[in-house]
């Protein structure tokens, strides 16, 4: 009875060798692990285990066989598991090589298609751009170069801008000073080829020194004449409190100038100008109100110095 059951377990053995062993092969094709797998049933199987104890003496018996199949049932595991381990590695790689190669080809393929209807999509953005659609014209560029960067492309972003910019200053008179000076500064920033805005950049630049250095003198004398109090106090609006320049120069910084809404203003003297604080609403990118406050220092003219969130 006990050879019987000996036998049995023998047979079993086999058994798990041969599923686990068709299970892990059938993924990796692994040459160590059929030869894991072949020993491991040569030595569960009654008839060779037999054969193998006649032929080199090996004990084969209870606890020697029990050993044996778990060391044996231990090394077709992990040559298994590591050998689908790399199998799996390998296989995720060439997906992802696959996936890299078909976003190269389809990419290839948008640069062809848009090579050979480039001369098409150049001239409507340019007439798009001469009668004044401009926005229309900066959406069809950036649709195009989200797809494939072009120097001609950024040459036309370039010209729109600068046709954008330039309309800033159509009524050039009535535009502040110091907003013509940074329009005139974007421009020579677009088109450094342009002498004319390097030479208005100048131009501006000193006449705003001259302006700074004006008003200062007559800040001053307004001061010795009517003490500094009253001199800061015009500097402010009347009705709302808001301070007159740094309301300005926060206007011409918005997207929404017209959304602006005074919400309120206070201030310090330094005694070389003011420290001022204001809160401000106005309209984001979104088009909803937003409530905004900055610091900022502005000189004894009121010009602005700096300005911080």
């Amino acid at each position: 009875m006990k050879a019987f059951f000996f036998k049995f377990l023998g047979w079993v053995g086999v058994l798990v060798f041969l599923l686990f062993g068709i299970l892990y092969y059938a993924i990796t094709y692994s040459v160590v692990l059929f030869f894991v797998t072949l020993t491991g049933m040569l030595v569960c199987a009654p008839p060779s285990s037999r054969w193998i104890i006649e032929r080199t003496g090996l004990n084969l018996h209870g606890r020697a066989m029990g050993i044996a199949f778990v060391l044996l049932f231990i090394a077709q595991a992990w040559v298994g598991m590591s050998e689908n381990i790399d199998v799996m590695e390998a296989r995720d790689a060439r997906r992802e090589n696959d996936k890299v190669q078909a976003l190269a080809k389809a990419r290839a393929g948008e640069h062809a298609r848009f090579l050979a209807a480039k001369p098409a999509i150049l001239a409507d953005i340019a007439a798009r751009r001469d009668r004044g659609a401009l926005t229309e014209a900066r959406a069809l560029i950036d649709k195009h170069a989200a797809r494939t960067p072009d120097a001609d492309l950024d040459k036309l972003r370039v010209s729109i801008d600068v046709i954008d910019t330039e309309a800033g200053l159509k009524d050039e008179a009535a535009v502040p000073l110091r907003q013509r000076l940074a329009l005139y500064q974007r421009l020579a920033t677009l088109d450094p080829s342009t002498a004319r805005y390097a030479a208005r950049v100048a131009a501006l630049d000193a006449e705003l020194k001259e302006t700074g250095a004006r008003e200062q003198a007559e800040t001053g004398r307004a001061s010795a004449a009517n003490g500094r109090e009253a001199m800061l106090a015009r500097q402010f609006d009347q009705r709302s409190g808001a301070h007159l320049k740094l309301q300005a120069e926060l206007k011409r910084t918005m997207m929404n100038p017209a959304s602006y809404q005074h919400v309120e203003t206070s201030k310090l003297d330094t005694g070389a100008g003011m420290s001022v604080r204001t809160t401000f609403r106005g309209k984001n990118a979104a088009g909803q109100m937003v409530e905004n406050s900055v610091a900022a220092t502005v000189d004894d003219s009121g010009n602005v110095l700096t300005i911080e969130d």
